[in-house]
């Protein structure tokens, strides 16, 4: 670079002044990735301008990283390392001492006035205050600060959930889902930080808190704090005559949008109304039942079982979703808050199923009964729309009710449609002859389905709940008409393979079915003809498993599993991954997911010449807040989505692999029909 559009150093003299501090200029980092890193930006006059990066040093850079509470500076690129900026350069020939408070403190050339252009824009990469480290993202892990030019872990004692809202905040990864104490601090952290952090919630940045005397009691590596933060920062029903029913509209990091109902279920609807304080799920009216929503539409799909507290923490994928319009929107109809004799059952596996609660005086308490049985638990289930009871039960100690009691005795015909309407006035003095203890029921309504020990939800060993237990399934005269029904029950497509002989591994428990003989269009595998329930002749090496079209799984194509061409095999066949809109945070993702590390390199290929074969997706689009790979938005799977070779995604990754389990799996259960039929099945 040349001389032109430097300022001479006498020219430098007459421009350089103190500038008059009427409050300090504000500052944000732009293009940088995350919020500590950036080309510098300053606001002035309402708009928002660059700084000129001619004599920048880092010097300068400390003063914007401590303006922004990002920590210490640890670089301070010249010249447009963040790429040119647009608007006004604001400042040039910025000399900073490093100790002041705001950049506008510092010595500078008048508002405005500089002969450098935007490929001169000044950066700063700061440490940032916090990080989370050792989770599957960068917003879930152990809490370190940065102090002192090291990184301490953060003691579960000196951290509460106020301090998790602002980490969340200043990650930029939404709002908290969890916190917790944490097993282990993440790797590097050289030594654990001994202040209280003492935030009141509304802080934009950690470092803005204010801080307690170091505590007395020792802190060490093993009792740190875990944060998971997630990107569903507010759910709401709209446009329903009560705040219990409508339109689902989620907040997505700050933005409102609709809920698309393509993947839309019962169990997500009923996560969603206990969430909301709105008691259980009673239906999903669709068909734009309450009216058309405005702004964006969210196609990410929940994969909820029925008993998370939050949306946030059911499985969710975003991958190759289809396109969706504002008639096909997401509702519910929830049965309402608690009112006097409601209901739930609690401890189980599902909301079907689990010991009796009732709401009586404005809280929940426990019903004890000695005479408890099936009559009784019919009308608890047909009360929580769970269908017909299967068993009634007295729970063992252990899962007993420790709480106050709601209900002492009750007695049913059996056909109520309330527990209100059985004799509920028996006095203790009545039920002396016996020994009341908590009761529980299993309505028809807790049984599911599931695929365990596969990568990802649409493929596994089959696994059934049934009366509160989960068992497997015998693989005797196990066909793809009976995977068939696994895979629509669980809205995983259709099937590739009915797998047996414990393909996915020995499950444990009880083997609840056996003889399964399915036509292909039963709702569930129990409306299939079999063997009555728990009869068998099976041992578990004869478990059966399901492989389905929506099994997703990832390679890096080469010799090298930490290296190649990113393929996604999806719907029986593997295809490329196309390179447009591709971000760092997917090509880390990526690496995460393949175990080969944190990071990694997109490698540009210059080949134009056409692609053939299959490449299923394009566009994908991940964010910081994605914590997995599958749920990153991107254009709706294509068997054609590139063009050419140049635009398929070449990746090197950082770290090493060996073959994951579910890689072997597809390498041997695959390779044969890949070879068979290399355009699909």
């Amino acid at each position: 670079m040349g001389t032109e559009g430097l300022l001479s150093p006498w020219v430098l003299w007459l421009l350089l002044w103190v500038q008059p501090c009427r409050g300090a200029a504000e500052v944000r980092l732009a293009d940088g990735g995350r919020r500590c890193a950036g080309r510098v930006e300053v606001k002035l006059q309402g708009q928002w301008g660059t700084v000129c990066g001619y004599s920048w040093d880092k010097d300068d850079a400390a003063v914007v990283c401590r303006q922004l509470g990002c920590g210490v500076p640890l670089e301070a690129p010249q010249y447009g390392h963040f790429g040119p900026g647009s608007g006004p350069i604001w400042m040039a020939a910025v000399q900073c001492r490093g100790t002041e408070s705001a950049l506008s403190d510092c010595t500078y050339a008048e508002w405005g006035q500089t002969d450098c252009n935007h490929r001169d824009d000044a950066g700063v990469t700061c440490s940032g205050f916090v990080r989370l480290v050792g989770g599957d993202s960068p917003c879930s892990g152990s809490v370190e600060v940065y102090d002192r030019d090291q990184w301490k872990a953060v003691c579960d004692s000196h951290f509460g959930d106020k301090a998790a809202e602002v980490v969340c905040r200043e990650l930029q990864c939404g709002t908290t889902l969890s916190v917790h104490g944490a097993a282990h601090v993440g790797e590097g952290a050289g030594s654990v930080w001994d202040r209280e952090l003492q935030c009141v919630g509304n802080e934009s940045v950690l470092s803005f808190c204010p801080t307690g005397a170091p505590r007395d009691q020792p802190c060490t590596h093993g009792n740190g704090t875990h944060v998971t933060c997630t990107q569903y920062t507010g759910f709401r029903l709209v446009n329903g005559s009560t705040a219990c029913a409508g339109r689902v509209e989620v907040e997505v990091l700050g933005t409102w949008g609709t809920l698309c109902a393509s993947r839309w279920d019962l169990s997500d609807a009923h996560v969603l109304c206990q969430h909301l304080g709105c008691g259980f799920a009673e239906s999903i009216p669709g068909g734009g039942h309450f009216g058309r929503g405005t702004g964006p539409i969210w196609r990410d799909s929940f994969y909820c079982e029925g008993t998370e507290a939050h949306l946030g923490q059911c499985p969710v994928t975003a991958l190759g979703a289809s396109l969706c319009s504002h008639e096909n929107a997401a509702a519910i109809i929830c049965s309402g808050p608690a009112r006097p004799m409601s209901l739930r059952l609690v401890g189980g596996g599902s909301r079907c199923d689990g010991r009796v609660e009732v709401f009586q005086h404005g809280t929940w308490g426990r019903v004890l009964d000695e005479q408890w049985d099936k009559q009784e638990a019919s009308v608890v289930c047909r009360q929580l729309q769970c269908g017909e009871a299967e068993a009634a039960y007295t729970p063992v100690r252990a899962e007993r009710g420790r709480g106050p009691v709601g209900l002492h005795g009750v007695r049913c015909a059996g056909h109520e449609s309330n527990l209100s309407l059985c004799n509920t006035s028996l006095l203790a003095s009545a039920m002396a002859a016996g020994i009341a203890e908590d009761v529980g029921a299993v309505c028809w309504g807790s049984r599911r389905v599931r695929l365990a020990d596969g990568a990802g939800r649409c493929a596994g060993r089959v696994e059934i709940y049934y009366q509160g237990r989960w068992g497997t399934v015998c693989d005797d005269a196990w066909d793809l008409a009976d995977a068939a029904v696994v895979c629509r029950q669980l809205g995983c497509g259709w099937a590739l393979e009915a797998a047996g002989s414990a393909r996915f591994g020995e499950g444990s428990g009880q083997i609840w079915l056996d003889g399964v003989n399915c036509f292909g269009a039963e709702a569930a595998l129990w409306d299939c003809p079999a063997e009555a329930w728990g009869q068998h002749d099976c041992g578990h090496k004869e478990d059966a498993g399901v492989v389905c079209s929506e099994f997703m799984a990832l390679r890096l194509e080469n010799n090298n599993s930490c290296s190649g061409r990113l393929q996604v095999f999806y719907n029986g066949m593997w295809g490329s991954v196309c390179s447009n809109s591709m971000t760092t945070e997917t090509v880390s993702l990526v690496c995460k997911e393949l175990g080969c590390g944190n990071e990694g390199n997109q490698e540009i290929i210059l080949n134009y010449a056409k692609l053939s074969g299959t490449a299923w997706l394009d566009h994908v689009e991940c964010g910081k807040s994605n914590s997995s790979f599958w749920q990153c938005p991107s254009d709706p799977w294509h068997p054609q989505s590139c063009d050419d070779l140049r635009e398929e995604t070449h990746i090197t990754c950082n770290g090493k692999s060996e073959p994951s389990r579910h890689q072997v799996l597809l390498s041997t259960g695959y390779g044969e029909m890949q070879r068979r039929n290399p355009e699909g099945l």
